[in-house]
């Protein structure tokens, strides 16, 4: 199959979202999943300058997040990055990405790409209403969670796909970084030597 190249090509897209900080294996586990099971061209990564739902800011800045976003996708021609939330508003709510999205690539049909967890605190965000009426959603399956999805009222308006169960977070990664553990094999090695490198997150 030829590569996504860029959101103008029509067909289903998917937007994943995120502070990434940093970026990690579980963020593509969930991407590479939904873009397999669910049959989109590609997956536009869009990190988030100043994300409303955390009331501390980003550990790093959002260029260093960009950056490690960079690195984390390169040589999947199926995953394009986008700095997107620079032309927005702050804070940056999901519904302001979706409807920049729509405006400027008309072509797709955008699908938002969620974790499971997410679908508890989904009455929290900027007019979810709104939202699930301009995008569709496709969440990813976690065991322990099914249960809490099917008793959402968001159950209906969603598309749940398969995906491997990867308990790894970004927070997770930072206390290590922290306490001098390793890191390696929590993220790719191209991430885990720029933040090395810069010395982030000590």
């Amino acid at each position: 199959m030829s590569p996504a190249t860029t959101p103008e090509r029509p067909g289903k897209w998917g937007i994943m979202g995120g502070i990434f900080d940093p970026v990690h294996y579980g963020h593509l586990i969930l991407a590479e999943s939904a873009r397999q099971a669910c049959g989109l061209v590609g997956v536009l990564f869009v990190p988030s300058l100043d994300p409303p739902h955390r009331s501390a800011k980003p550990i790093v800045p959002f260029a260093d997040r960009c950056t490690m976003v960079k690195l984390a996708i390169e040589g999947n021609d199926r995953f394009i990055f986008s700095d997107l939330e620079i032309h927005l508003a702050s804070p940056g709510y999901t519904l302001a990405v979706v409807d920049y999205l729509r405006q400027t690539y008309p072509k797709p049909e955008w699908h938002l790409i969620l974790g499971a967890d997410n679908i508890a605190i989904f009455d929290s965000w900027h007019k979810p209403n709104e939202l699930v009426e301009r995008v569709k959603i496709l969440v990813g399956q976690r065991p322990g969670v099914d249960d809490a999805l099917k008793q959402s009222v968001w159950y209906d308006l969603i598309t749940i796909f398969p995906m491997p169960l990867i308990e790894i977070s970004s927070t997770v990664i930072r206390d290590r970084i922290k306490k001098n553990k390793s890191i390696r094999y929590l993220l790719p090695d191209d991430v885990r030597r720029f933040v090395e490198t810069r010395g982030l997150y000590r």
